[in-house]
């Protein structure tokens, strides 16, 4: 991971993260992602929501 900085228009500091399926830019397909809690069980945070490791 990066430094995390607060740039754009944004009032708190956030990381973006994108999945592809290639790193050829002109080409490559967004994939979804989702997280998973400790008990394996999927799960997609909602909008505002904090993810904490």
């Amino acid at each position: 991971m990066a430094e995390c900085g607060n740039s754009g228009n944004s009032t708190q500091p956030h990381v973006h993260v994108q999945v592809t399926d290639s790193t050829d830019w002109e080409t490559c397909r967004g994939l979804p992602m989702v997280f998973r809690h400790p008990d394996g069980s999927a799960w997609l945070p909602g909008e505002g929501e904090i993810v904490d490791a």
